[in-house]
């Protein structure tokens, strides 16, 4: 199994779902993934960024995502995450962008980005933001769901920071708060009123109302 698959993988561990650039079928080496190794995101060794680029990226995940009333970027674990996907899910081009694009950021903050204050981190965030306003990703909000691997480092950036948030027990479980099973009642009076599936079940409806 590569390590893209370990990582499609690793989406269901943590969320049960499929959450990936495209759709796909389990293999068997990831079925057996899955019926053998404890969650990939928990155990996984996050070790490919310097002290310096996980504090930023650390940094930047909280403005995107800060603790307010309810668990922020921080509380879900999203600079882990997005240090795994950079250094096991991304290709070689795309890992080269997204690297380039944090030290361009550690850079614009004098050289760390974290040791700024939360409103300079801030604009500085806005500013590659408005920099990178007319990149294809940021068409239709990006509703195409797919992934741009030419996408500015802000809208990759972000783009992980919202996945990982909300692959995450915590933003799964504040925001999805999913219910897929509604209630069956096969005992319900249809009213002369009332849609019907045929003419034939309106018309006993009718009958039954009128007696």
């Amino acid at each position: 199994m590569n390590r893209r698959e370990l990582l499609q993988c690793a989406a269901l561990l943590v969320s049960g779902t499929a959450v990936t650039p495209g759709s796909w079928a389990l293999s068997q080496a990831q079925s057996k993934y899955l019926s053998a190794r404890a969650p990939y995101i928990e155990t996984a060794t996050a070790d490919f960024f310097t002290d310096a680029q996980r504090a930023a990226v650390a940094a930047a995940a909280d403005i995107t995502i800060p603790i307010t009333g309810t668990p922020g970027a921080l509380d879900a674990g999203v600079p882990r995450f997005i240090e795994l996907m950079v250094s096991d899910w991304l290709t070689d081009e795309e890992r080269a962008n997204f690297m380039g694009g944090l030290e361009d950021l550690q850079a614009r903050a004098g050289g760390d980005f974290s040791a700024l204050p939360a409103p300079k981190q801030l604009a500085l965030l806005e500013a590659l933001e408005d920099e990178a306003a007319d990149a294809p990703w940021y068409q239709f909000a990006n509703t195409l769901r797919t992934w741009d691997p030419e996408a500015p480092f802000i809208c990759a950036f972000k783009e992980l920071t919202v996945l990982g948030f909300m692959l995450s027990r915590e933003g799964s479980r504040e925001f999805l708060r999913p219910n897929p099973m509604g209630t069956f009642d096969g005992d319900i009076p249809l009213l002369a009123t009332d849609s019907a599936y045929s003419k034939h079940t309106l018309l006993r409806a009718i009958a039954r109302e009128s007696s």
